[in-house]
């Protein structure tokens, strides 16, 4: 009887955990995509120059890529939640730092660069820390429906962060802005602080004491060991780089191809995260897919029809706007959720085929090989849309994702260890 009552409370401290953590992770991020969006448009504004925008955008993504190896090693190595809880005080003292340097001093660029840079180091320890700690604080039953709100938050922070960074960027001084985003920060860290992020972790296994290389070395060596593992972050390194030309070749037929309007183009590019929210709280609520395999395969098979669909309408030379804009809104977000039918079930992989000791290295890796390959994607798609009609971008690239589906899922089969028992 003592027994079941420690499952039903562990159990209830599990779905408390969930709870803080989504809405830590929403606060935290909604705070980081607000400061970011407010710089840039103070760049903006300050410069009128593209390059000093492009510029900050490079400051906040190359640290993901040179720190996400390094964040997962000292994951494995260091208490998850002192790292989480740094990450977040850090991020609000250097809010604070800013305020006060910029009411004595102005705001050089280089220190808004350096923020970016900054900021993106602290993100990076607190995504590959909080994505290696979710079986330990929520239990294997519950990695799902942990990873799915994981989704969510980050999907509701992307809708939600710039609408509000819009808002205020318009009606305040961009003091009192920094000084909210540091209340945001500083908010999620107490909020995280009374998650118990070790709840289902094993007393009994003992960390094995290695130098930090050699730690390093060894989640390198894992990983190659594990055919899944490997495959998946194979497909990773490909889908994010043909991800790259979508993310490319959106903008310029919405805006270029299309002349669609600003206002039409925010709330048509928004509906991805509006779809990836939905389709993520929808998952949450269901039972645990078996084949998981399957379910990527077919979110494969479904985004490719979807990225091929975009080029559709510029083929064809349609100048109906309103057409053009339901269209769009409709595709995009149908887009959003089928990216959400293939993320869930890889994290669930990963978390499940991974011991809890290698999770952080893993999913560190992980952000590299995402972060890394992202930016080449969109310079040599980029460069194509100099060359050919924008409509063959989506063809080339839905073609591709087919081919995952087709060929690479194909040859992958699911351990046993990664499927519910029972």
């Amino acid at each position: 009887m003592n027994l079941a009552l420690s499952a039903e409370k562990k159990e209830r401290l599990a779905q408390r955990n969930i709870l803080l953590f989504v809405i830590g992770k929403f606060i935290s991020l909604s705070g980081a995509s607000i400061y970011s969006f407010v710089i840039g448009l103070y760049i903006l504004k300050v410069t009128g120059l593209g390059t000093s925008f492009a510029l900050a955008l490079v400051c906040a993504s190359l640290p993901r890529i040179l720190f996400g190896p390094i964040a997962g090693t000292i994951a494995d190595k260091v208490n998850r939640k002192m790292i989480i809880i740094v990450s977040e005080v850090t991020s609000g003292l250097l809010m604070v730092f800013i305020l006060i340097y910029g009411h004595f001093f102005g705001l050089p660029l280089v220190l808004l660069y350096l923020s970016e840079a900054i900021l993106a180091i602290t993100s990076t320890f607190f995504s590959v820390t909080a994505s290696s700690t979710l079986a330990s604080m929520a239990g294997e039953h519950n990695i799902q429906k942990a990873g799915s709100l994981n989704q969510s938050a980050s999907s509701l922070a992307g809708i939600v962060g710039p609408l509000i960074a819009g808002i205020l960027y318009a009606f305040l001084p961009i003091d009192l802005i920094v000084l909210l985003t540091a209340i945001t920060f500083f908010g999620a860290g107490i909020i995280e602080y009374f998650i118990k992020f070790n709840l289902f972790e094993n007393k009994s296994a003992t960390v094995q004491k290695e130098r930090f290389f050699h730690s390093l070395a060894g989640g390198l060596r894992y990983l190659k060991e594990n055919n899944l593992l490997f495959s998946l972050l194979k497909m990773a390194f490909w889908i994010n780089f043909f991800f790259a030309g979508i993310n490319v070749a959106i903008p310029y037929i919405l805006n270029t191809t299309l002349n669609f309007s600003s206002q039409a183009y925010g709330t048509t590019a928004a509906m991805v995260s509006v779809g990836a929210l939905v389709s993520s709280l929808i998952i949450s609520r269901q039972k645990e897919h078996n084949q998981k395999i399957r379910m990527i395969r077919n979110g494969f098979l479904l985004l490719s029809l979807l990225v091929i669909l975009i080029g559709i309408p510029p083929m064809l030379g349609s100048d109906s706007s309103m057409f053009n804009i339901s269209y769009y809104l409709i595709l995009l977000g149908l887009i959003g959720a089928s990216i959400m039918i293939i993320n869930i079930p890889i994290m669930v992989l990963i978390q499940r085929t991974t011991p809890n000791e290698m999770r952080g290295r893993i999913f560190g890796l992980v952000e590299t090989i995402s972060a890394a390959i992202a930016p080449l994607g969109m310079i040599l798609f980029g460069l194509l849309l100099d060359y050919i009609p924008s409509f063959y971008v989506p063809y080339i690239t839905g073609g591709a994702f087919l081919f995952i589906a087709v060929f690479s899922l194909s040859k992958l089969s699911e351990p046993a260890e990664a499927k519910l028992a029972g």
